[in-house]
């Protein structure tokens, strides 16, 4: 059974570890959108504040290091860079709420590199004010 979609008009964010993200450069690896099945979380359930103290309990045993920060992409602004990416794709966003993260919700579509630096690059990047 299909999950539902999430709206265009929500923002959503992916947590980012530390081996995935340049602070100097303010840049990050394709490692951070590559592949399938993407979890995201929507912020219209929990703040960035919150968010971020799941993603600490939940993903800094990590091999990829700690979350120093989140990616912040608005759901229509993702599905226009699919619609308009050189091999058109048809993203979406559906709700996956978790146990411990009601927020959860994934991106099913295969994203490959050169598609995940585009979503990079329309990226907000919030730093973890915990780290720094």
């Amino acid at each position: 059974m299909p999950r539902p979609e999430v709206s265009s008009e929500e923002n959503i964010v992916r947590a980012i570890h530390s081996a995935h993200w340049d602070l100097e450069l303010e840049r990050g690896s394709s490692q951070i959108f590559k592949g399938q099945n993407i979890s995201v979380s929507r912020l219209s359930i929990f703040s960035l504040e919150i968010l971020f103290e799941i993603f600490h309990t939940q993903l800094d045993i990590s091999p990829n290091g700690i979350i120093i920060g989140a990616g912040e992409i608005n759901v229509g602004r993702l599905i226009e860079i699919g619609e308009n990416f050189t091999n058109l794709i048809r993203l979406t966003v559906e709700e996956d709420p978790l146990e411990n993260n009601s927020a959860h919700a994934e991106i099913p579509q295969k994203i490959s590199r050169s598609l995940a630096k585009k979503i990079i690059d329309g990226l907000l990047f919030h730093k973890d004010k915990n780290i720094y």
